[in-house]
């Protein structure tokens, strides 16, 4: 049978391309490697933005979060709050959130298929050939694979993004010690000795608490050492992971940068596997949907048009720079490129939050680095404003070694 529209993978992005194209009357096909039900590597952090496409029901999202909690070598665990319900997110699992989406695409007329892998993608004039446990037609495609599909992309020649590691495990604790220990907050730690990166993570969910950490070339014994770390050590003390598929200890490929072009004739690609996630906390579900709904659109629109060819699918990638590089991910990478480049990760942290205590603008910019109620163009207008202050919280020999990230971050 042939189809107007095949994605494969079923993830956010994915599912939220479904959606929209199957609304509009589309036949649309998506196809998902994974069983029903498959755990997610994820720390499921999920900001309210991501309402912006579908609401978030009660019972997918495990646990509201309404703060967050910063711990670095020098200070910590360093708190902030807010009442705002832009600010407010959600802490859940992935499998639920993802069915849940994919089951609205069902429900507005996509064919849902799990437990096809794809294996192979042939594009010739008439459109694409999906190639598998059975093979499926369509006049585009929308590869929403992750970074578990770069053998398809580099097949097809097109980019894969270079990519970083995340380790993490869940762990079963009561939900009223969750919430006496961690709270309604996600905990954020940055310190190098964790790892290459400096990132790790506790994100309390209802009854689970995901730990983790991330970086290019982090190893099991990193995980297991950030375990015996301050603020994490004593919470998890007696407390088993819970396991998933056999695993209690997951790994997953995280991307770092967006690829140049995503697309060609025939075929876009969206989510990490085009590599949208932010690279600063390295969420990336809203960026996700994002792509997904800027890819389904401009396949309706190359739909009606009867033409599938490169021109046409290039659309998505401009409005993809437009709507995301230009107001959003240009400056995330200014941002990652002082914080993880310049080698004073913890203290330019530390001095920030030094800053919040002291500003508002600074300290509702801090939130929404975390709740994404603003852009990263308008946090980065705000800490160059601040720019003056932030040098004489780092001092004089640090404000000097972060000259030459602060002039890297001017060529972005």
């Amino acid at each position: 049978m042939a189809y107007d529209l095949i994605i494969v993978g079923g993830g956010p992005g994915g599912a939220t391309a479904a959606k929209i194209a199957a609304e509009r009357g589309s036949n649309v096909l998506l196809l998902e490697a994974g069983e029903e039900g498959r755990y997610k590597c994820c720390a499921g952090g999920i900001p309210v933005s991501n309402e912006d496409f579908t609401p978030i029901p009660h019972g997918v999202g495990e646990r509201e979060i309404t703060g967050g909690v910063i711990v670095t070598p020098k200070n910590g665990p360093m708190e902030f709050d807010t009442t705002e319900e832009k600010d407010k997110g959600y802490c859940m699992f992935r499998t639920d959130f993802d069915k849940y989406l994919v089951d609205i695409a069902h429900d507005a007329g996509t064919q849902v298929i799990y437990g096809y892998r794809a294996k192979e993608i042939e594009i010739n004039s008439k459109g694409v050939l999906v190639k598998g446990p059975k093979e499926y037609r369509s006049k585009c495609a929308i590869l929403a694979t992750g970074l578990g599909g770069a053998r398809l992309q580099r097949s097809l020649g097109m980019e894969v993004p270079p990519m970083i590691s995340g380790i993490q495990a869940e762990f079963e604790i009561p939900e009223s010690v969750i919430t006496e220990q961690f709270g309604n907050r996600v905990w954020e730690f940055f310190d190098r000795t964790i790892s290459d990166h400096g990132i790790a993570w506790a994100f309390p969910k209802q009854e689970a608490v995901s730990v983790g950490i991330l970086g290019k070339n982090i190893k099991i014994r990193n995980f297991k050492s950030f375990l015996r770390y301050p603020f994490i050590k004593d919470k998890l003390k007696g407390r088993e992971m819970k396991v998933f598929g056999c695993h209690k200890i997951w790994a997953a490929p995280i991307p770092d940068r967006l690829i140049a072009k995503p697309y060609r004739e025939h075929v876009m690609i969206i989510g990490d596997a085009c590599g949208t996630a932010d690279p600063i906390l390295y969420e990336g579900i809203y960026q996700a949907r994002l792509s997904g709904k800027l890819a389904a659109e401009i396949f309706c629109k190359a739909l009606e048009e009867g033409d599938f060819g490169e021109s046409s699918l290039a659309r998505y990638h401009h409005l993809l720079l437009k709507q995301l590089y230009e107001e959003d991910l240009r400056y995330s990478y200014k941002l990652h490129t002082l914080l993880y480049h310049s080698g004073l990760l913890e203290k330019v942290i530390d001095a920030a939050y030094s800053m919040a205590q002291e500003d508002p603008e600074m300290m509702q910019s801090m939130i929404a680095l975390f709740t994404r109620s603003q852009t990263r163009k308008q946090i980065w207008k705000v800490m160059l404003s601040h720019k003056r202050k932030l040098i004489k919280h780092l001092g004089i020999s640090s404000s000097l070694r972060l000259i030459p990230s602060l002039f890297r971050t001017s060529r972005i």
